[in-house]
């Protein structure tokens, strides 16, 4: 009889180790998650550079001022194209002018 609590002791224990690794590496993994997304967050997928928001008619454009990419977020090119009264290629120019420009 004495064998018995002793082996649900060591199962229990042996559960909560298991279950503290578990969380802490779901811990780890999140943190891992938003330390990589807070080391790109604004900078160039392309070079790595920091992105310089501009607007142009209404519409945020992220530029990259070494490469001179051209970043819009999403939905951001369906408003341009919602934008046919404005003059989507008007917008346009004056997008590509202001990163030719940089």
């Amino acid at each position: 009889m004495t064998e018995k609590p002793s082996r649900k002791e060591d199962e229990y224990f042996a559960k909560q180790s298991s279950d503290l690794i578990k969380a802490g590496r779901e811990r780890a993994q999140r943190e891992s998650i938003e330390a990589s997304r807070q080391a790109h967050y604004m900078k160039c997928p392309k070079c790595g550079a920091d992105l310089v928001t501009e607007e142009y008619n209404g519409i945020q454009v992220d530029n990259c001022p070494e490469c001179k990419g051209m970043w819009l977020d999403a939905g951001e090119a369906e408003d341009l194209l919602r934008r046919e009264d404005a003059g989507v290629i008007n917008i346009f120019k004056s997008i590509m002018r202001g990163v030719g420009s940089s």
